[in-house]
């Protein structure tokens, strides 16, 4: 068990933290952008509204991650995002891409998995492996590339997931109110917002093992004290009966939603070095 983990869980218990994140996620400010407000770092190109960031935090990289953040597909990426996938990369020897999506409500779920496939088809023109990192509502994004793309991907790492937009899972209620950091009722509005926008046909039900078929080998990582973990298990049954997709499940005890935000958790830093063996395994270092 984690000390610390139990310790930031009872003081955001405390601090009601749940309230601020809601709000954050209901009323973000879209106008800011970590990376044009620091353009002259980082090799940004303009793709179907929004950008691919290439970041290089090391020497002569062996393969690229492909990065899709969290944030309810409503608030732009952060600094703790960008320390966290800069920590996997460098550990990894990877070089980063950063697929800094459009957002909702302005734009569509169509419209993010529009850009994702473009930004996905200039990383994949690098002779680097490429592999997909994804948290939180990143990895509903994640997923479909991975329906959409078979083989391409090395492999992927999806922390902490929401894939399902609905939420109306009875399971999933009778965890709401222990979530510390996950309102119930502001996932499902924006979950709504999502699924206007979303054509069904074109995105994959998390569920159905027949339509994960070709994933290949991915890794689930999440905290059992998690909401959506009645989710989680769902994809995990349904990802180990599909064909050609290889699971890798870790689960922590004292572990909470995007737990790997918070860089001093002992489960974070096992997280980081679990992915980065992961990576340097599947490209055979």
């Amino acid at each position: 068990m984690s000390f610390m983990a139990k310790r930031f869980i009872k003081k955001f218990r405390a601090e009601n933290y749940k309230k601020s994140v809601a709000h954050s996620f209901l009323k973000p400010n879209q106008k800011i952008n970590i990376f044009r407000q620091s353009a002259d770092q980082y090799k940004i190109r303009p793709v179907k509204n929004g950008q691919l960031v290439t970041i290089q935090p090391i020497q002569n990289p062996t393969s690229q991650i492909l990065y899709f953040h969290g944030g309810a597909f409503t608030v732009p990426m952060n600094e703790d995002q960008l320390e966290m996938i800069t920590k996997i990369a460098t550990e990894s020897n990877s070089l980063i891409q950063v697929a800094d999506f459009p957002l909702l409500p302005k734009h569509s779920a169509d419209e993010i998995l529009q850009f994702a496939q473009a930004a996905f088809d200039l990383v994949i023109e690098s002779e680097l492996p490429t592999f997909i990192v994804a948290d939180s509502a990143g990895a509903k994004i994640a997923l479909q590339l991975l329906v959409d793309n078979p083989g391409k991907a090395a492999g992927s790492s999806f922390i902490s997931p929401w894939l399902d937009t609905k939420l109306t899972s009875p399971a999933i209620a009778e965890r709401a109110d222990e979530d510390i950091l996950l309102d119930l009722p502001t996932l499902q509005e924006i979950g709504r917002w999502f699924d206007q926008g979303a054509t069904p046909e074109k995105w994959v039900d998390y569920t159905d093992a027949a339509q994960l078929k070709g994933v290949g080998p991915v890794q689930i990582f999440y905290g059992e004290n998690e909401m959506l973990v009645p989710c989680d298990l769902q994809f995990i049954e349904a990802l180990q009966n599909a064909e050609g997709a290889n699971p890798e499940v870790i689960a922590f005890k004292d572990g909470y939603h995007d737990y790997t935000l918070w860089f001093k958790l002992s489960e974070t830093k096992k997280t980081f070095k679990r992915i980065a063996e992961f990576i340097k395994d599947q490209r055979g270092a």
